[in-house]
């Protein structure tokens, strides 16, 4: 019977890219008496997508824990000494030097923080496309 006639109880619709050597999704249309039910069917992954998706877990997680380092590390610079606040003006030049070098270390910390999220949202960015 021919797939667009009332009597046909389901259809099988397939895709096929093959440009990219993709395997075929498979649709099933089940037209029993209009339940509107459709099975989505993908067939199993390839080893070599299963490595991608391994590495990018990995390099997530990696990443991940990279900044949960960085952020316990950043505490404990911002409670140790905060750059904003002094406990008394001193004229002292050498703890002048080292709270302005403490104010760079916390920007440089900050600026590191930002190149991390940023790279991990590119690897996202990249695997999701």
């Amino acid at each position: 019977m021919a797939v667009g006639s009332s009597s046909s109880t389901s259809f099988t619709r397939r895709r096929m890219n093959d440009a990219q050597g993709e395997t075929p999704h498979i649709l099933f249309d089940i037209q029993e008496r209009g339940c509107g039910f459709f099975l989505w069917h993908d067939p199993e992954l390839s080893e070599r997508t299963k490595g991608i998706i391994n590495d990018l877990k990995r390099d997530n997680k990696k990443l991940q824990m990279e900044i949960s380092e960085l952020k316990k590390s950043n505490m404990y610079i911002e409670s140790a000494v905060d750059c904003n606040v002094l406990l008394k003006p001193v004229n002292n030049s050498v703890t002048m030097k080292l709270s302005d070098e403490i104010c760079s270390l916390n920007r440089k910390f900050r600026v590191a923080i930002v190149v991390v999220v940023f790279t991990w949202i590119v690897m996202i960015w990249r695997w999701l496309v």
